[in-house]
């Protein structure tokens, strides 16, 4: 006997939808009861079948047998079917597209990824519409020319050429595709129904199942009873919150539907009091952190008034994510539903890393950052790596080595002069780059096939350690199960790809891919708009909802919207209203629902998004409130005070006397001057900051090159008496040009420094001269100098130095310092100099101290002080005074200048930018 079709029980949404739906399938089921296990519940997500699961136990009062929870393609998908056939995999699928596109040579190789991704997306909608193509080009270019209103267009031809050919590439591998199969399965599980079926809808059924979805439910309802249950806006006609969204966004708008101002003022009239008040607020942000702070304040208040099931709506990812960190800061988890892209974990960047190293050809700051991964070389002692890793970035950076595992190795071996080098950690090191270069040497080679190109990446995360770290990481056992899994499936693809390519089909999946930590069970939930539909929360936050992120999304590259519709493919309109029905319900299950938005960004205005808009002006004309609501403050109900951190304050900590440094450079004297935190970083932790490795020639390499030419010229020619100013400057040209010769075999841009130089020379020849005529005489250069001073307690403190340039003279010694500067600039501040004093304190005796302007077009020198001594006796003084003030336990604050802190690495550590004075 043939059962009629299930009518739909279409029940008003709201905070009771759930324990009406219990009592419908109590009633279908009375005769089963207590035992409902021969049952099947169909419902829209897992996480709404665990909350019908509890309504209907509490709907029935007494101990249940369950029936079978699952989702509809969940079920169809699992059940046992031995006559179906398993679908192409959708990694081979967009394997065949790209090499189907590659072999025509339609678009750029860089694009093909992300073309066959449209495709293959392109072919699930047809297949889940059951749309066949034309057998011909000819016929889908005519279908497509109807629905555009074009004829004879070259791009509209073009289109159905990429389209048909595409599709019949994916026809000719013989396996249907997971729509296809998906549609086979129901219709074989309906033939065979042999339970009742209750369906949960979280929609109208017309827009939330597919045509395959409803002739499955009508097959079935010929076999065994179905009951389907939805939420209906129809049913809810009466319910004062859908007459008022009604109004605000009407099912069609043509030229019948009256204007807003008239739908408000049949509203008011049909409704005094509005539904909203008090349920809809909107909430406007300056900005992400802003918004961010208003989204937690409201949390911090609905916890502190007991509410135990508050959802975080997130349209906006990145605030979303601000928002997880700030509640985390107090103590409230968020249990994530919504999970994070792979992409974004350590594991990715971990495998990213290594990646990113192989294709720049081992560059020196995507190997230091690979190295600095948790997950590498995990079978080496955490210490031991670490010292390792630090002795090779030292050596790195103090070689100026940029790129490959040979030029490291070179570095590592290299002596390097002032510091303590401990063999074994250096052998550690090199132990290191050894497996790196395996790893790298592994991830080389010709073109291969995905699947070997996977097994790559297997044996390069096995020789750097990696493999079992991942392994034990979260994240990293869910992406070595997803490229376990895409290696399987590809096991018999052919087409080979060179790395470059890989890397991107790579990206891609990891991209797609998404981690959910399960671990977390909070009152506080993040989830995607759709997911919160039907569901019992207390309350809602909808997070960045603007314009931009909280829109309709609809169609891809192939096909306008009305060829979408002609083909009966999902348009912009369905979205459109699948957006509004995701807000229908949110707005009619939840008692209190919160919508924030930031109001610019980057400068730039932000609309909300056009459905809050309407609502927004509707609730304004109709009962003289727009809904807009000023944010709490933040923290607005803070935790417990001893589970709030203080406000940082400005850093000035005390140095105990064991740790005060007992030897400081001259440059650490005017650290201490500038900024004492400065010099506590610097001197006292010493978190000096490590070398650069140069990428272009700067001006501090030219001033660098400069000395040292300057310094063997004048080593081979202490005086210029036996020279004339020709052979003085060829000499000094020689000197320069072989000083310079290695920068400029490794950076061109070298050349235009020496040729700089090279100008300023004969200046600096008339300069030199010009000293040796007042009796002054080269002595020597890059001349260390040290004092031991006294300090109260017997203590002592030594400093020390390196004067560039010493000259011998009738009265005395000159200190001499080469600047690449003018000497307009050097006397704005040689007033307030410290270094040639300080030189001067080391070097008793010396009766001048200057700088040398190399930088102009007449170098001249320019000389610290009148009395050397005096200024030379104040320094020590005052260096003095302050060492025996540090020892006291004095404060070290951090009181720089602007000046002194755009420059200064310890700036983001002295929290000099985030302080309460």
């Amino acid at each position: 006997m043939t059962r009629p079709a299930p009518p739909v029980h279409a029940l008003p949404p709201g905070e009771g939808f759930l324990d009406a739906a219990a009592g419908l399938l109590l009633r279908d089921a009375a005769a089963d009861l207590p035992d409902l296990s021969r049952r099947l519940v169909l419902v829209s997500s897992l996480p709404l079948a665990a909350e019908l699961r509890a309504a209907l136990a509490r709907a029935a009062g007494r101990p249940l047998l369950l029936p079978q929870f699952d989702t509809l393609r969940r079920w169809a998908n699992g059940a046992p079917l031995a006559d179906v056939p398993s679908p192409l995999p959708d990694s081979e699928r967009r394997v065949l597209l790209h090499s189907a596109l590659a072999a025509r040579g339609w678009f750029d190789e860089t694009a093909l990824w992300g073309i066959a991704d449209e495709l293959a997306t392109l072919s699930d909608e047809l297949s889940a519409a059951a749309v066949a193509l034309p057998d011909d080009e000819a016929a889908l270019r005519a279908q497509l020319e109807h629905a555009y209103a074009l004829r004879a267009s070259a791009p509209l031809a073009f289109e159905a050429r990429v389209v048909h050919e595409m599709w019949r590439a994916l026809a000719a591998s013989g396996r249907p595709d997971a729509p296809s199969v998906y549609r086979l399965r129901l219709a074989r599980l309906a033939e065979t129904a042999s339970r009742p079926l209750f369906l949960l809808l979280d929609g109208l059924a017309d827009e939330r199942l597919a045509p395959a979805e409803l002739a499955f439910v009508e097959r079935y309802a010929a076999r065994q009873p179905v009951t389907v249950c939805a939420p209906s806006p129809r049913a809810a006609a009466a319910t004062p919150i859908a007459v008022a969204l009604a109004a605000a966004w009407p099912e069609t708008v043509d030229a019948g539907t009256p204007p807003l101002l008239e739908r408000a003022r049949l509203l008011a009239r049909e409704l005094p009091v509005s539904p909203l008040a008090g349920r809809l607020s909107l909430l406007a942000a300056g900005g992400r952190e802003q918004e961010a702070e208003a989204a937690a304040a409201q949390v911090f208040a609905w916890l502190g008034e007991g509410l135990r099931r508050i959802a975080l709506v997130a349209e906006d990812r990145l605030t979303a994510r601000r928002l997880r960190a700030l509640l985390e800061r107090y103590g409230v988890l968020a249990a994530d539903e919504t999970g994070w892209k792979l992409s974004t974990t350590r594991a990715a960047a971990t495998v990213d890393a290594l990646l990113e190293t192989a294709a720049s050809g081992a560059y020196h700051l995507d190997l230091l950052d690979l190295c600095k991964s948790p997950h590498l070389f995990a079978d080496v002692p955490a210490p031991a790596r670490a010292a390792a890793v630090l002795s090779l970035e030292r050596a790195i950076r103090a070689a100026g080595a940029r790129a490959g595992i040979a030029a490291f190795r070179d570095a590592l071996a290299a002596p390097r002069g002032g510091e303590a080098q401990d063999d074994k950690v250096r052998a550690c090191a090199g132990g290191l780059l050894d497996r790196l270069e395996v790893a790298l040497r592994i991830l080389g080679g010709k073109p291969v096939p995905l699947p070997r190109w996977l097994d790559r990446l297997a044996r390069a995360l096995q020789a750097v350690g990696a493999e079992d770290s991942l392994a034990a990481d979260a994240a990293g056992g869910e992406l070595l199960e997803l490229l376990a899994q895409r290696q399987a499936e590809l096991a018999g693809s052919d087409a080979a790809f060179p790395f470059s390519a890989w890397r991107d089909w790579l990206d891609r999946e990891l991209e797609v891919g998404a981690f959910r930590d399960r671990s977390i069970d909070s009152p506080v939930v993040m989830l995607p708009r759709h997911d919160a539909r039907l569901r019992r929360f207390e309350a809602a936050l909808v997070i960045g909802a603007d314009a931009g992120q909280l829109a309709a999304v609809a169609g891809g590259a192939f096909f306008n919207q009305a060829v979408r519709r002609d083909l009966g493919l999902p348009t912009r309109e369905d979205a459109e209203r699948a957006l509004r029905r995701d807000l229908e319900l949110l707005l009619a299950t939840v008692p209190r629902v919160v919508v924030t938005w930031r109001r610019e960004e980057d400068g730039e205005a932000k609309l909300l998004a056009p459905e809050f808009d309407l609502l927004a002006t509707l609730h304004r004309l109709a009962w003289g409130d727009d809904l807009l609501r000023p944010p709490l403050p933040f923290p607005a109900s803070p935790p417990p005070v001893d589970a709030v951190p203080a406000p940082p304050r400005r850093a000035a900590p005390s140095v105990p006397a064991a740790l005060a440094p007992v030897r400081v450079p001259v440059s650490g004297l005017a650290s201490l001057v500038a900024c004492p935190y400065q010099f506590f970083a610097r001197h006292v932790l010493r978190l000096n900051e490590l070398d650069e490795v140069a990428e272009a020639m700067e001006k501090r390499d030219y001033g660098e090159l400069v000395h040292r030419s300057l310094e063997r010229f004048h080593a081979a020619h202490p005086s210029l008496a036996a020279l004339d100013d020709a052979a003085a400057l060829a000499a000094l040209g020689e000197t320069v040009e072989r000083v310079f010769a290695a920068a400029e075999a490794d950076n061109w841009l070298a050349l235009g420094w020496r040729l700089r130089w090279q100008r300023r020379m004969p200046a600096y020849i008339a300069w030199q001269r010009q000293r040796e005529a007042a009796g002054w005489r080269w002595q020597a250069a890059e001349a260390s100098a040290a004092r031991t001073l006294p300090l109260a307690g017997g203590a002592t403190v030594e400093l020390h130095g390196r004067i560039d340039r010493v000259d011998a003279g009738p009265d005395g010694e000159a200190l001499l310092d080469y600047k690449t500067k003018k000497a307009s600039e050097l006397r704005k501040t040689i007033a307030d100099d410290l270094q040639l004093p300080a030189y001067a304190l080391l070097r008793e005796g010396a009766v001048e101290a200057a700088y040398v302007a190399l930088d102009d077009e007449r170098v001249e020198s320019v000389r610290c002080a009148d009395d050397l001594a005096a200024a030379a006796a104040a320094q020590g003084a005052r260096f003095v005074a302050a060492m025996d003030a540090l020892r006291a336990g004095v404060p070290l604050p951090a009181h720089g200048v602007d000046r002194v802190c755009a420059w200064c690495e310890a700036r983001g550590l002295c929290r000099r930018d985030h302080v309460v004075d």
